[in-house]
């Protein structure tokens, strides 16, 4: 893939894709595109909204009916489940990786794999999420291991 920069006196700024057929690399590169004109809405316990951007987001999790967004440095809570974060923003990374976890691939920082078929990762934060059995063998392949 060629890539051409320009940049100047310009009334606005625009990308224009010019390619032979729109394959699955074409397609990641207008995902990745459209996030940044993507957020997702949150709020604090005292109801104060946040508009936040995927890319922020560490790991959602599912506690008691309630999906909680975890960032570097805060936690929000969101409207969203984890069905329709992971459907919506699984072009930019997120994945499952438990019953009750989303991760977004991007956030994280170092992988142990465990007895077991199990993994630990660390994210960006420190903060350590377990990836179960079940969806160890779909990350693994999210990875590209």
């Amino acid at each position: 893939m060629k890539i051409t920069v320009e940049h100047g006196d310009v009334p606005e700024n625009e990308v224009i894709l010019r390619c032979r057929e729109l394959d699955g690399e074409m397609l990641h590169v207008l995902s990745l595109l459209r996030s940044g004109l993507q957020t997702l809405c949150a709020w604090t316990e005292d109801r104060q909204m946040v508009l936040l951007q995927p890319g922020e987001v560490l790991y959602a999790e599912s506690v008691e009916e309630r999906t909680w967004l975890y960032c570097e440095k805060a936690v929000w809570r969101t409207a969203l489940t984890l069905a329709e974060l992971e459907a919506r923003y699984e072009a930019l990374g997120f994945c499952r990786i438990s019953r009750s976890m989303v991760v977004n691939l991007h956030g994280i920082r170092r992988l142990k794999s465990y007895p077991g078929n199990r993994i630990e990762a660390t994210m960006r934060n420190d903060e350590r999420v377990l990836v179960s059995r079940r969806y160890a063998p779909f990350f693994r392949e999210r990875l590209g291991m």
